[in-house]
C-alpha cells in the first residue's frame, strides 16, 4: 500500500464516494425513469381495461335487456298459448255439442221424412178409396182413373165379353120409345150443389183447393 499522505486518502475517498452517490443517483434516476414509463404503460393499459370494461358493462347490460325481453315475450307466448288452449279447447266442446245437435236434426230430419212419405201414402190411399167410392169417377180394371167420356162410351170392355162391342145401332123405328136406354140415364146421387169446384178428375175440392173425400163435403152455412 503506498505511502501517502492523509489529504490524499482523504481525496481518494471523496472522489470514491460521489462516484458512488453519481452511480446510485444514475441508477435511482433510470430506476424512477423506468417506473414512470412503467405507470404510464401500465395507466394507459388501465384507462384501454376501462373502455374495454365499460364496452361489455354496455353489452352485458344490453344482453340483459335482451333477455328480459325475451322473458316477457315467452311469458306472453306461454299466456296466449295457454288462451288458445282454452280457446281450443271451447271449440271442440262447441263442434261435439254442434255434431250432436247434427246428428238429432238427422234424426229428426229422418223422421220428417218418414213421416210425409207415410202421410203422402195415406193421403194417396184415400184419394184413392175416394176415387173408388165416388160414382162420377171413373177407373179401370186396375184401379187407375180414366178420363170422363159419355156415358154411352164410358162402358168398360170386358174381353171375355164374347158380344160385339160396338154393336150398330138399331134404327129408331125399331126402338121401343117406352124404353131407355140405361146408358142414356145419369144418376145424380150427389148431394152437394152443382157449383162446387172439382178438379180434372172430377174430385170436389174445399175452400182451399184440397180434394174432399165422398160424404166429407163441409155444410155452408
Amino acid at each position: 500500500m503506498p505511502d501517502w499522505p492523509l489529504w490524499v486518502w482523504v481525496i481518494i475517498v471523496a472522489v470514491l464516494l460521489a462516484v458512488i452517490a453519481g452511480i446510485v443517483v444514475a441508477a435511482s434516476r433510470r430506476q424512477q425513469s423506468a417506473n414512470l414509463e412503467r405507470a404510464e404503460e401500465l395507466r394507459t393499459r388501465a384507462h384501454e381495461s376501462d373502455r374495454i370494461v365499460a364496452a361489455r358493462q354496455e353489452r352485458a347490460d344490453e344482453l340483459a335487456a335482451r333477455a328480459e325481453s325475451v322473458r316477457n315475450e315467452a311469458i306472453g307466448e306461454s299466456q296466449r298459448a295457454e288462451s288458445l288452449r282454452m280457446q281450443a279447447a271451447e271449440a271442440e266442446e262447441r263442434a261435439a255439442r254442434a255434431a250432436e245437435q247434427a246428428e238429432l236434426r238427422d234424426d229428426e230430419a229422418r223422421n220428417s221424412r218418414e213421416s210425409l212419405e207415410a202421410a203422402a201414402l195415406e193421403r194417396d190411399q184415400q184419394l184413392a178409396k175416394a176415387d173408388q167410392l165416388d160414382p162420377r169417377v171413373h177407373t179401370g180394371r186396375h184401379g187407375h182413373i180414366v178420363e170422363d167420356q159419355p156415358v154411352d162410351k164410358a162402358r168398360p170392355i170386358d174381353p171375355d165379353d164374347e158380344r160385339d162391342p160396338d154393336p150398330e145401332p138399331l134404327p129408331d123405328d125399331d126402338r121401343d120409345v117406352d124404353l131407355e136406354d140405361e146408358r142414356d140415364l145419369v144418376v145424380d146421387d150427389d148431394p152437394t150443389p152443382d157449383d162446387v169446384p172439382r178438379d180434372e178428375h172430377g174430385r170436389r175440392l174445399d175452400p182451399y183447393g184440397n180434394p174432399v173425400p165422398d160424404g166429407r163435403w163441409p155444410d155452408k152455412e
